[in-house]
């Protein structure tokens, strides 16, 4: 019961005796400042995770595989199972983002974007 002001007396919530009305006002501006930045977080968070929701909605209805979603600061990024029929889905919208040499293959890293979330698939290609 430290916290429990005596009869008479005036509880400040979270101050301490010493603080001035300007240092309150102060500290209330930078609480604001503060939940006004954690808001537009949580704000780009939802909607990030509503633009997965759809994507994988959409490739499941597909009968696509899902196999990593991945979600940062930046972009949203979803890899999916290679298939024959990913060609046909993405006909003019997909673009190789990189290549790599393995062995006696190359793989190829392919991406398109739907709903706001980047899909992106492999494919392996024999030199031979």
């Amino acid at each position: 019961m430290e916290n429990t002001p005596m009869k008479g007396q005036r509880r400040f919530k979270g101050t301490d005796a010493g603080e001035t009305p300007e240092s309150q006002a102060a500290l209330r501006a930078a609480q604001r400042a503060i939940d006004k930045v954690r808001a537009e977080n949580m704000l780009a968070l939802s909607r990030q995770l509503d633009q997965v929701l759809h994507a994988a909605t959409w490739l499941i209805g597909l009968s696509i595989k899902i196999r990593e979603v991945r979600i940062d600061r930046h972009a949203t990024v979803m890899t999916v199972e290679s298939t024959p029929f990913l060609w046909r889905l993405f006909a003019g919208d997909c673009a190789w983002r990189e290549r790599k040499s393995a062995g006696e293959f190359d793989r190829f890293t392919w991406f398109a974007v739907r709903y706001g979330v980047r899909i992106e698939w492999e494919e392996r290609q024999w030199r031979g």
